[in-house]
């Protein structure tokens, strides 16, 4: 199975494919191309992004939420 971080702090959405890699590998302290997904929200916690390397590239997912 693929591993899931969660951001505690929110972040700008933004942020992109590099911004958000950046943030995982500064902020979690983890491996941007590890295989493992990252969901990061923003303040008000009604819109998600979730980022995830498949080997051959980022994938980013955006999802806004009804309420947070």
């Amino acid at each position: 199975g693929t591993r899931i971080w969660f951001a505690a702090a929110p972040v700008d959405m933004r942020l992109g494919f590099d911004g958000l890699a950046a943030k995982v590998h500064g902020a979690l302290s983890a491996d941007p191309f590890g295989g493992q997904a990252f969901v990061f929200r923003n303040r008000r916690g009604d819109r998600l992004k979730l980022l995830l390397w498949d080997g051959l590239g980022f994938w980013l997912i955006y999802r806004r939420l009804d309420q947070g």
